[in-house]
């Protein structure tokens, strides 16, 4: 999974040129994962445009953070779709209340990372601070917590059957998807879009990892807003951010385990809870597969 060197959208990679286990490989240039585009500049709009040839985006951000964060309008030949995960006001009434704060509080934490400098990000920053600063809070059971908070839902389910519908019925240039930071809901459906098209597992998991070890510097950016170096007695809680924040190996290996507990498989997880059959597994790895031959 290659870096797409922007200026201004965070956590941009190209899924182009990841091995299957049949030996074949995703097409460049077809599917690209980023945080927010709103920062593009225009040296980044000419790459989306001409280079990569965007012609869908797909917003996964909550209504609020896109309130907060409108997304630009790049060109009338592209198409926007808002297909968010959790949606506030629906979701709210569905999740326990620990599990919602469980989830909002993370979306919160990320909203920090797109270095907004407003009274929302105020907010959201001291809320993170006193999320950390609990004492019996563990980032580790967190996060492990959140992931898991996404599998069974059924409006989740159902946005990502939705993004699956876009994926197959997309025809020419390439798909960009996107959260606020790029980092847990687009690498979910990056997971899980690569197990489709029949990348292994293994693989699946070193790519996430190589992924949030390439945004280290975002991570130390937040960090040091939330928990100064300048104060000594935070040390505590920077570990703890540093976890929160870092996209270990161990919260995507609970999001699959989560999986394979409640649908005994991914494979199964694909069929009976996305929906995703035979035949149309067939047109993914068409769309956006290299031929065996080439």
């Amino acid at each position: 999974m290659s870096k797409i060197a922007f200026t201004g959208i965070p956590n941009a990679r190209d899924l182009g040129g990841i091995q299957t286990a049949d030996g074949r490989e995703i097409r460049k240039k077809r599917l690209i994962k980023s945080g927010c585009i709103s920062g593009a500049t225009e040296e980044d709009i000419d790459l989306l445009l001409n280079k990569y040839k965007v012609k869908l985006i797909i917003d996964l951000r909550t209504d609020t953070e896109r309130k907060a964060i409108p997304e630009i309008c790049v060109e009338k030949d592209v198409t926007f779709v808002w297909n968010p995960l959790y949606m506030e006001n629906i979701q709210g009434l569905l999740f326990t209340k620990t599990d919602r704060e469980v989830i909002e509080n993370h979306l919160e934490a990320l909203f920090i990372l797109n270095k907004q400098a407003d009274e929302t990000t105020g907010y959201a920053m001291e809320a993170v601070r006193k999320m950390i600063k609990a004492p019996d809070f563990d980032a580790d059971q967190y996060m492990a917590c959140m992931y898991r908070k996404f599998i069974n839902n059924q409006i989740i389910q159902k946005q990502i059957k939705q993004f699956f519908g876009m994926l197959m019925n997309k025809r020419g240039g390439s798909i960009l998807w996107h959260c606020s930071a790029g980092m847990d809901r687009t690498g979910m459906l990056a997971a899980l879009l690569m197990y489709a098209l029949g990348v292994p597992k293994e693989r699946i998991i070193a790519d996430y990892v190589q992924a949030s070890e390439s945004s280290q510097d975002a991570v130390d950016l937040i960090i040091e807003k939330l928990f100064p170096t300048s104060e000594a007695c935070w040390c505590e809680y920077r570990e703890q951010a540093k976890k929160l924040f870092a996209g270990r190996e161990c919260y995507i290996r609970s999001f699959f385990d989560a999986i394979e507990e409640d649908y005994v498989s991914v494979d199964n997880y694909l069929q009976k809870a996305l929906e995703l059959h035979v035949d149309n597994l067939v047109r993914l790895r068409t769309l956006y597969l290299t031929d065996p031959d080439d």
